[in-house]
């Protein structure tokens, strides 16, 4: 560390080159860095989708879910798999353990699929592998108009938006919902389909035959070939009705006879909402590699450009995260140049120099862009978790500079010139600052290896903590010293100007300083004479500090306010959705009144969020955090208050995040698992009941709760079998008459509308109208359906569950007013009473199962960096016994951050956790450089007791202004109301107290554990120690306090001679009263 600082002294251009290539390489990777909200985060989670039209939850699960599953069980790596079985779809989702790479994994899931496709239904579409990706979530935009209905306002955007935002770099593809869309209808009459002997499926059949044009080969006409093409398409309505049928009897005649053909527009199962009006919600859908930002400038751009064209279309991006991105960026980059001015500051009050404070506020730009420059070199993002490393990083990174210009100030101070103050400063102090930017960096390293999201989270935080506090140990080495040597000369050359009004009271606070030495050393001198009242003063806080923990409480991660809240609406199962869009508006029409809204949105039936017609989603998007004077749950409560009195729905209200807060869904969630679907539903039932006498929560509910009542069609198979009738022919019957089939496709300028071929919807209204059916039996004769059949109404499951092959149901929860933690240990205490039957069990999943896990990790990730940090300082000391004293300064700074959280009102949480780790690795550092100083001067001859009184004060003014810059620098982070700021200040108010508290152990418990157990290790040896250290000075026994002012011995020559007459007159000063009648020492 010696020579590095020499040759930057030596060399003083190379090194300020050197510095300028620093710089500039930071301004190009600040500039290349891409903005992001959260680091990237690979999920190990795959999914395969697979459709099945017409099939219910049951037939979805045995026909198509139970057998993916069981071929997916197979593959390598894999940790669960959870299939959802509803009307329509399966998706069986797969989770593989951490560090599977995914995109193999994906391939070998595509290969077992391939082999059990023939095992599924003919009718059901190929299943789909989808990777979850968590950074392919589509952006929203909303478009409405005052001129063009919904049908003219879908082909406009059809035709003329959607390909020039696909065009778009970045985008991967865009879908349209809400909008009208037209279909040709067949609406048969049953009276002369019976009269006739046809069947709809008959009809289907005709359409799709004619319906086509199909090559036919080629022909010769001389010397050149002609291809043979049979032309059938439809090309007009006309076409369609005059395809030809064929009775039963033989005749011919045309469709019309028998059905009525027309363009009609499809009905709807979902409706879009943008600010009051119905709409279209345009999905962008962008690659996965694609950032975020840009691709939502680029958006913006192109919208911009299309508002212009088409006055007429009022266009909204909805769901844009890229502004919040910009907002939380700007307000840790702000917190950052906070910080850094507030450090200055604090520096140039103790150093009381401007060139001093000027080298520090010089280094700390140096070592951030040093920073930036390893970012882009190591592929980061620029989000705010990245962000916030470098704001905690700027109270760190000036304690390296700062204990290196002190110690070179000091030996400039006493005589030496400043090339030599510079070099014997650095080198002394070089491997203590070394060793004290290792242990805080062995604390941030073993997070780079942590597995699975928390791992991945924090990453990017430790890696650019890592990457400054390297940058300011080499600044430190290297920048610092050069700069002492070349300023501190010029400094010396203008020493005898006159003395200004700001010098003058720099001067008294100088003193003021010279006043606090000289007060620690009394209370120095006092607890080292008392030490065991002192230490059981000191175990009493430690004691009392720790119980605080169980009253802060836990949980997974703090909330984020980012302006967004849902309107979950849920009518009763089965309801249409004229009834659910008559709710929606009524919702809408009542939250308008609301200031801080800035505007909403909404899918009322099957889409973005909800589905089924039965239920809606209203997404309220709230102004800027600056701009209103509540919290997004504040304007909650309100729009619950407004919307309480709205009778025949169910609807929640809650605030939304898209940042870390949002993983889990709800704050308390376990799945109840076991073979029986109606002994899960009973035992759900009963611990919904039970729970909901627990305090603190609310919105205990089931997932078996939601089912759908069904009419269940049983076919009586003895008597069918007489008349030829399956159940097949049945099943399409029904679908034909109920919903309609699609028999085929009609081009209309380039676009294909269904035709579907139905019943009169007027004779399919109720239950009496189903079994009012007639089937064709094989002999062409018409049977009624109660004739081979029973139809039965019962409440069916919406949707089945399955993980690893079992059935489980889900109960969920949320707090209020009680941390997770505290609710999850009710929760066990009243199941711990409950009688599950034998193979059903429950676990926790969702936000619990997260925090579990991440705290598991976080706190294995704390015990190897406690033990890296006692290996780095094992190593510096070559001694197994100095760590050991050093390490006493963790444990009061862990319970300091605890009182700190709960004093503040916070919970113990992911972020606050990390608080903890950091404070693991920064509380060393004073003890070792306090230690390591001690040690110096025990080797120049200083006994034990000697050697602390004169360490402890020397080291003080470096000791508090590390301190100080450290939590000064996280006031900003602490008291940030910003967005993105939420997330950093549980952590920040951990290491403020953390920080406080340990300075003040590190000064009185780490000197008096160092004499305790140098006392110990003398009385092994059975060597008498230097001098009773209870009570050191005996008689009035006169000390020379010459040797408790000097670290080392300065040769005559050396010394100039205006110091060398001034340091005689003190020297003869402190002769006369070298002792205070307290028995403390005045300097």
């Amino acid at each position: 560390m010696g020579s590095l600082s020499k040759i930057s002294i030596l060399r003083p251009v190379t090194t300020v080159m050197i510095l300028l290539m620093v710089i500039l390489g930071g301004i190009l990777g600040y500039n290349g860095l891409s903005l992001a909200m959260m680091p990237t985060i690979d999920i190990p989670i795959a999914l395969v989708s697979t459709t099945y039209i017409g099939a219910g939850p049951n037939e979805i699960e045995t026909l198509i879910s139970k057998p993916i599953e069981e071929t997916l069980s197979s593959i390598s790596n894999v940790d669960t798999v959870t299939s959802i079985s509803s009307s329509n779809s399966s998706i069986v989702l797969v989770q593989f353990q951490d560090g599977t790479d995914i995109d193999m994994a994906a391939i070998d899931m595509r290969e077992k699929i391939d082999r059990v496709k023939s095992s599924l239904p003919e009718d059901a579409n190929d299943p789909m592998v989808l990777k979850m990706d968590i950074n392919a979530q589509p952006i929203y935009v909303g478009v409405t108009s005052d001129n063009l209905d919904l049908a003219q306002l879908n082909d406009l955007l059809d035709e003329n938006i959607v390909n020039r935002l696909e065009r778009i770099e970045g985008i991967s593809a865009v879908n349209l919902s809400g909008g009208d869309e037209n279909e040709i209808q067949i609406t048969l009459n049953p009276d002369k389909m019976d009269g006739y002997g046809l069947t709809a499926p008959q009809l289907a059949q005709a359409l799709a035959a004619e319906n086509l044009n199909l090559p036919s080969g080629s022909i010769s006409q001389g010397d050149s070939k002609l291809q043979v093409r049979t032309m059938g398409e439809f090309k007009s309505l006309d076409d369609i009705r005059n395809v030809m049928i064929t009775t039963g009897t033989g005749a011919v005649m045309p469709l019309s006879d028998i059905a009525e053909v027309e363009e009609v527009v499809k009905e709807r199962s979902s409706y879009t909402l943008v600010n009051g009006k119905q709409g279209i919600l345009i999905s962008i859908d962008k690659n996965s590699t694609a950032n975020v930002v840009e691709v939502s400038d680029l958006i913006t751009e192109t919208l911009n450009k299309i508002s212009k064209e088409y006055p007429e279309l009022d266009i909204l991006m909805l769901t844009d995260t890229a502004d919040y991105i910009k907002l939380s960026i700007n307000n840790v980059t702000k917190t950052a140049f906070q910080s850094a001015i507030i450090a200055v500051i604090i520096l140039f009050l103790f150093l009381r120099n401007p060139t001093t404070s000027l080298i520090i506020g010089v280094s700390i730009p140096t070592s951030i862009l040093a920073t930036f420059g390893l970012m882009y070199l190591s592929g980061m993002t620029l989000n705010v978790i990245s962000m916030g490393g470098i704001t905690i990083g700027i109270g760190m990174l000036v304690d390296n500079s700062v204990v290196v210009m002190d110690n070179v100030f000091k030996y400039w101070d006493k005589g030496y010139s400043a090339k030599e103050a510079a070099m014997i400063g650095s080198k002394e102090i070089g491997m203590a600052v070394a060793a004290s930017t290792l242990t805080t960096v062995a604390v941030f390293l073993p997070l780079t290896f942590a597995e699975g999201t928390i791992g991945q989270l924090f990453k990017d935080l430790s890696f650019t903590i890592c990457f400054a506090l390297l940058a300011s140990l080499i600044v430190s080495l290297t920048f610092v010293p050069m700069a002492c040597a070349q300023l501190l000369n010029r400094r010396e050359k203008n020493k005898n100007k006159r003395k200004g009004f700001i010098t003058k009271i720099l001067d008294i606070w100088g003193k003021g300083l010279e006043k606090l030495d000289n007060f620690y050393r009394k209370v120095l001198v006092w607890v080292l004479r008392h030490k065991k009242r002192t230490m059981l003063f000191i175990i009493a806080c430690f004691i009392g500090t720790l119980a605080c923990a169980p009253l802060a409480g836990f949980d997974f991660m703090p909330e984020t306010d980012e302006g967004s809240a849902s309107i979950s609406i849920e009518l009763p199962k089965g309801s249409k959705l004229e009834e659910t869009q008559n709710i929606t508006n009524e919702v809408v029409e009542r939250i308008k009144t609301i200031p801080e809204i800035d505007y909403y949105y909404g899918m009322v039936g099957s889409g973005m969020i909800s589905s089924g017609t039965d239920s809606s989603t209203v997404m309220v998007s709230l102004v800027e955090l600056e701009q209103r004077n509540r919290s997004t749950d504040e304007v909650c409560e309100e729009i619950k208050g407004l919307l309480a009195d709205i009778a025949g729905a169910d609807i929640t209200v809650s605030a939304s995040s898209s940042a870390m807060g949002s993983f889990g869904g709800s704050d308390i969630s376990f799945n109840i698992t076991g073979y029986d679907s109606d002994t899960l539903r009973q035992i759900e039932n009963e611990i919904v009941d039970l729970l909901s006498t627990v305090p603190g929560l609310v919105d205990v509910e089931g997932s078996s709760e939601d089912v759908v009542p069904e009419a269940r069609v049983v076919l009586d198979r003895k008597k069918a079998s007489q008349y030829g009738i399956t159940t097949s022919s049945l099943a399409n019957t029904l679908n034909t008459a109920v919903s309609g089939s699609v028999a085929t496709q009609y081009k209309v300028n380039d676009d294909e509308i269904d035709v579907r071929v139905r019943y009169d919807q007027d004779r399919m209204n109720y239950i009496t109208d189903l079994t009012n059916i007639t089937i064709r039996s094989n002999t062409g004769a018409s049977i009624p359906l109660t004739e081979v059949a029973n139809v039965e109404i019962t409440d069916g499951a919406l949707q089945i569950n399955r993980e690893n092959q079992k059935n489980y149901v889900t109960v969920n929860a949320n707090t209020k007013d009680i941390d997770t933690n505290t609710v999850q240990k009710l929760i066990d205490e009243k199941l711990s009473a409950y009688p599950f039957p034998e193979g059903y069990e429950y676990e926790y999943g969702g936000t619990t199962e997260q925090m579990q896990e991440a705290f598991t990790k976080l706190a294995l990730v704390l015990i190897i960096a406690i033990v890296l940090i006692y290996m780095i300082m094992a190593s510096q000391f070559e001694s197994l016994v100095y760590p050991t004293i050093v390490m006493f300064s963790m444990p009061l700074a862990i319970t300091g951050g605890i009182l700190g959280l709960l004093i503040t009102g916070n919970t113990i949480t992911v972020t606050s956790f990390m608080g903890f780790i950091m404070l693991v690795g920064m509380v060393v550092n004073n003890a070792i450089v306090l230690v390591d100083y001690t040690n110096q001067l025990r080797e120049r001859g200083l006994e034990c007791f000697d050697a602390l009184i004169e360490a402890g004060p020397s080291r003080l003014r470096p000791i508090l202004m590390t301190t100080l810059t450290t939590i000064i620098g996280m006031l900003p982070m602490a008291l940030g109301t910003g967005e993105g700021t939420e997330t950093q200040k549980p952590m920040a108010i951990a290491i403020i107290f953390g920080m406080a508290i340990s300075t003040i152990v590190t000064l009185i418990l780490i000197p008096i554990l160092y004499l305790g157990i140098t006392n110990f290790r003398n009385k092994l040896r059975r060597k008498r120690p230097p001098k009773d250290m209870d009570n050191p000075y005996e008689d009035g026994e006169e000390q020379d306090y010459e040797k408790f002012n000097t670290s080392v011995k300065i040769p005559e020559d050396k010394v100039r001679p205006d110091t060398r007459e001034k340091k005689d007159k003190k020297n003869k000063k402190n002769k006369k009263s070298p002792v205070t009648n307290d028995g403390g020492y005045e300097v």
